[in-house]
């Protein structure tokens, strides 16, 4: 190497990065809240002195890219709930967005006194293959990817899908969709996302499945 060329690498050297050493832009760390769950009127039919509902939440998550998973709310056992009641916030899942990246959800709420936890993990699982196919094929593939749970005498109280998408770093509620027995009550405004200290965005949807009346509120904000 010729002293031209060694001076040459000691003037860049400083503006240099070795292999490995560059990174891309920072995805962005996405929290979704489960901000209100409330129960207008319980599903039927009811057993006489039955006067609460055990509903809970499959959550079908394809994005980014072809990746998907599925979480269920709560993690084990079910929820309860009374005519007339709200169940209070709690996180429902965190996602990370590179610039580009789309996320789909498909929220289901169901309802059952019994858990039955391999057919529970199974119409889960199933659920997830919805989310790739057409808006209008949704609830007609839906009803039976949830039978291995609806066969068992669980109420399916309705569906309703939530698409997030980082554009140039900047991440967004697009679209809040029902799928089955669903009614939009408010939708996302399709802003950016605010960070963690200012106000989410919040989408409402009523499910009315099987005699059910329910409220479902979902918050959406940065983590950071």
């Amino acid at each position: 190497m010729s002293l031209k060329t060694v001076a040459l690498w000691s003037a860049l050297g400083p503006f240099l990065l070795l292999p490995g050493g560059s990174s891309g832009p920072a995805p962005t760390e996405v929290r979704l809240t489960l901000a209100t769950l409330h129960a207008a009127a319980l599903t039927t039919p009811r057993a006489t002195g039955d006067a609460e509902d055990d509903p809970y939440l499959f959550v079908s998550i394809l994005g980014p890219g072809a990746n998907t998973t599925t979480i269920q709310l709560p993690t084990t056992g079910h929820l309860s709930i009374h005519e007339n009641e709200a169940l209070g916030a709690r996180p429902l899942v965190d996602l990370s967005l590179q610039p580009g990246d789309s996320v789909r959800l498909l929220v289901s709420v169901l309802e059952a006194t019994r858990v039955q936890p391999s057919d529970e993990a199974q119409a889960a699982t199933a659920s997830t293959s919805v989310l790739a196919q057409s808006p209008a094929a949704r609830a007609s593939l839906l009803a039976p990817a949830l039978v291995p749970v609806t066969s068992q005498g669980a109420h399916w109280l309705g569906s309703a899908v939530l698409l997030l998408t980082n554009e140039g770093g900047a991440t967004y509620w697009r679209t809040l969709e029902c799928v089955a027995t669903c009614k939009v009550l408010k939708a996302p405004a399709g802003t950016a996302l605010a960070p963690a200290a200012g106000a989410p965005i919040a989408g409402v949807v009523e499910l009315s499945g099987d005699g059910g009346t329910y409220h479902l509120q979902v918050q959406g904000q940065r983590a950071s």
